[in-house]
């Protein structure tokens, strides 16, 4: 129960590190990434979340009955909200391991893994776009997004249009709100038709 000194410059550094290091995984995110939700929106919580764990981190880093508190208490909240594609949950292990290295104050080498890991993550995006740059047959590059404003438009009826079109549609994810349905499709088309 005794009181620890956290060193208040160190914090406040690991605080302003964190942040900038997850804004630059939200642009990079934002850029690189092959996800088909909204990654504007998904890419918000970055920020927040590398501040959260360094806080914590740095919070729970000198007591050990802290930290078996936090895994208890970890163990029993969890996310609601549904990861929908493995591309999401690799970037939020990304935050939270900075988050992390800050918090246990290794700044060098938060700085260090997210500027290797964001140069691998472009080399990957170079290489699968060279690679898929007229492959029109690999449905998971052919990627369709619909958005229909207004709830007055029949989206069956279109959907059945751009069947007759295509080989191959199928609906990868869909939201809705009060002014418009997105659709996000893969398709194939037959390369002879072209």
């Amino acid at each position: 129960n005794s009181n620890v000194d956290i060193s208040i410059s160190n914090f406040i550094f690991a605080i302003l590190l964190s942040t900038f290091l997850a804004f630059l995984i939200k642009v990079s995110y934002v850029k690189i990434s092959r996800s088909l939700n909204d990654k504007e929106h998904f890419s918000d919580i970055f920020v927040p979340l590398a501040i959260i764990t360094t806080l914590v981190i740095t919070v729970i880093k000198f007591s050990l009955a802290l930290s078996l508190g936090l895994v208890g208490a970890l163990s029993i909240v969890r996310f609601r909200a549904a990861i929908k594609e493995p591309e999401e949950l690799v970037y939020l292990f990304f935050v939270i391991g900075i988050g992390l290295a800050n918090g246990a104050n290794q700044f060098v080498i938060a700085i260090i893994a997210t500027f290797i890991t964001i140069f691998i993550l472009y080399i990957r995006k170079v290489y699968y776009d060279k690679k898929n740059v007229n492959n029109l047959s690999e449905s998971s590059t052919n990627i369709l997004q619909i958005q229909i404003i207004g709830q007055n438009q029949d989206s069956k009826k279109v959907i059945e249009e751009i069947k007759k079109c295509v080989n191959y549609l199928n609906l990868k994810s869909f939201s809705s709100d009060n002014e418009s349905n997105q659709f996000n499709f893969w398709f194939d088309v037959d390369e002879k038709k072209l």
